[in-house]
């Protein structure tokens, strides 16, 4: 197809010119797109067909631009700009949205979901294929990837800017899982309802509602506990245990993620204390999310946080998912750098789960590396389990990195984890997630007044 197959002209006699197109790449502007969109939208309505709206971002962008110039990145932009016009259909409409993303609108599709996913998946799919070959710029060489979020008309959406919001939203979604495609889904939770939710989350917040479990960490040498993960449990006076899987995201969501955050280092540095007292010093993860990590002076008021309560910096480990390494990195990198200068350990949480490479783990500032839980399911019993725990177990150790294996669950777990090298582990086998005074008899029973410091 060419790079942008206009609809006739409207009435009023304007027509698709070099004015609605893309200086850069000669793609259509993101305002020849939204015409064309709105007139697609018109037809299916009318016809009683489905509309599918593909958003693309390449990933790590940013990376280009700082490292090789922005003619780099111009020159990048046009060759990506090629390479999504080559991947499209006789008949749909490419657009370049600005920046690094790009707007693919397939109309028209059978009126039915199954169609328009149908449809959503094949233009990701030949999305992926055009990426699959390395860019060249000059005598550089490099692997770009894109995360693409489809919404389909009239399913996800009754309009245009609503049709785009939920495809910007669904490549979010593709990005925080690692690239490829995500297709839009609604919030678990309707907008009242969620809206209700994070009332009742503050609230619990302000009542006390919120507290502290602790997971044992161990050294598989001795079988000693060194550490603790920090993880947040809401009991609601009516609706009693609420798990985290339902709370965290709409904290995140609202915004409350800010305060809940910060209420759980408060409480886990209080507790470090109470811990120092009895002459226990185990180290201490806690979670932080990528939109924490935005706020200004995070690093800093974690650091302050920590300084007031005496507690040692390299007794601290801050564990972030995958997402938070890759989702607008650009940002993100610099406030981890400054919690790793002041000698907090940084950890990258539930590794193997998204689209991390082992080979990106030299890149990273990474400390420790907890490994998925799923891999364990498969040892020993699984072939490709045991070499993918064995690799990574092994680059790690080439990296400088700590690992920490998650899900341990079995004495055979632990006595492959030690067999090959990993010394430190965490999971059922050595204890569930328990309330403080639980934790604090184990630390108090299982460690040695010698080796509490």
């Amino acid at each position: 197809m060419d790079r942008f197959a206009p609809t006739p002209a409207p009435a009023d006699g304007y027509a698709y010119a070099e004015a609605n197109r893309d200086a850069l790449t000669g793609l259509a502007d993101r305002g020849a797109l939204e015409r064309r969109l709105t007139h697609a939208l018109d037809q299916a309505r009318v016809r009683e067909t489905a509309v599918v709206l593909v958003y693309v971002d390449l990933d790590d962008f940013k990376l280009v631009n700082d490292g090789l110039g922005h003619a780099a990145g111009d020159d990048l932009l046009r060759q990506v700009a090629d390479r999504l016009t080559g991947a499209s259909r006789p008949g749909d409409a490419l657009a370049r949205q600005g920046g690094d993303e790009f707007l693919l609108l397939i109309a028209p599709v059978p009126g039915d979901r199954t169609a328009a996913q149908a449809a959503a998946t094949a233009a990701g799919e030949r999305i992926a294929a055009a990426f699959d070959e390395p860019f060249r710029i000059g005598d550089a060489e490099f692997q770009i990837r894109a995360s693409v979020g489809a919404s389909l008309f009239p399913f996800d959406a009754d309009d245009s800017e609503t049709l785009r919001q939920h495809a910007d939203a669904a490549m979010y979604d593709a990005k925080a899982a690692g690239g490829g495609l995500a297709f839009y889904t609604p919030s678990p939770h309707q907008p009242l309802e969620r809206l209700a939710l994070a009332a009742r989350i503050r609230q619990g917040l302000e009542r006390g509602h919120f507290s502290l479990h602790y997971q044992p960490v161990y050294r598989l040498d001795g079988l000693v506990p060194v550490g603790v993960e920090a993880l947040a449990r809401w009991n609601d006076p009516d609706s009693g245990s609420i798990p985290p899987d339902q709370f965290i995201p709409v904290a995140e969501k609202t915004g409350l993620i800010d305060r809940l955050g910060d209420w759980v280092l408060g409480e886990m540095c209080a507790q470090a204390v109470a811990w120092g007292d009895r002459g226990l010093f185990p180290h201490f993860g806690i979670n932080v999310s990528p939109r924490q990590l935005r706020r200004s002076g995070f690093a800093q008021r974690f650091a302050d946080q920590l300084d007031r309560h005496g507690i040692e910096p390299h007794r601290v480990v801050v564990e972030l998912t995958e997402s938070a390494w890759t989702v607008d990195a650009s940002r993100n990198l610099p406030v981890l750098a400054e919690l790793r200068s002041r000698g907090i350990a940084l950890a990258l949480d539930d590794f193997g789960a998204g689209y991390s490479s082992l080979a990106r783990l030299r890149e990273l500032p990474v400390d420790v590396i907890k490994v998925d839980r799923a891999f364990m399911r498969g040892i020993p019993e699984e072939p490709q389990a045991v070499a993918v725990v064995a690799a990574i177990l092994q680059l790690a150790d080439a990296c400088g990195c700590d690992v920490v294996a998650e899900g341990v669950e079995d004495a055979d777990h632990v006595d492959f984890l030690a067999a090959n090298g990993c010394r430190i582990a965490q999971g059922f086998h050595f204890g569930r997630p328990v309330p403080g005074p639980e934790i604090t008899v184990l630390l108090a029973e299982s460690i040695a007044p010698d080796r509490r410091r």
